[in-house]
């Protein structure tokens, strides 16, 4: 190899190594994205979708609990049932209260909530004839249903 040869091949490596070196220079300079002075921390997509089928099936009880059962005909799909029958011979009316909403678990075939407690005054006519008041309490009140994931949320379809 002439000497001339070995010059050009030692400022090819050179150049090569230059260029290389600016290179990773290059990409490593960028400035980082700027930091916003308050960051908003992104929920999670399921808690966001928890949060929305929760409220979903609140607005749903709440309705069912408004609703009452005029003529003791219970609101259909709210995972209400009162053992009357042993007490009343008809029933005129039952209001509901909520004391607490059943907690909603989304499950692959839809959802399922517990825990409800639920207090319901029922007036009627007593097995012996007399007017009767009762009040029932139940502190495991559930419901299961179907659940639709939507552009906004979830939709929840109770049983």
């Amino acid at each position: 190899m002439t000497p001339r040869t070995k010059w050009l091949l030692g400022g090819a490596a050179v150049v090569v190594m230059i260029v290389a070196i600016a290179t990773i220079v290059w990409a490593t300079a960028r400035p980082a994205p700027e930091a916003s002075a308050s960051p908003t921390p992104q929920p999670s997509p399921s808690i966001d979708l928890l949060a929305s089928a929760q409220a979903d099936l609140d607005e749903h009880l709440e309705q069912c609990a408004a609703a009452g059962a005029p003529n003791g005909v219970m609101p259909e799909a709210c995972g209400i049932r009162i053992p009357w029958g042993t007490e009343f011979a008809a029933v005129t009316d039952a209001r509901f209260r909520i004391e607490r909403m059943p907690e909603i678990t989304l499950t692959d075939d839809g959802f399922v909530a517990q825990g409800g407690e639920l207090i319901a005054t029922v007036t009627g006519t007593g097995q012996d004839g007399a007017p009767r008041t009762t009040t029932y309490r139940t502190q495991n009140w559930s419901v299961r249903g179907d659940a639709e994931r939507t552009r906004t949320g979830v939709d929840v379809t109770v049983w």
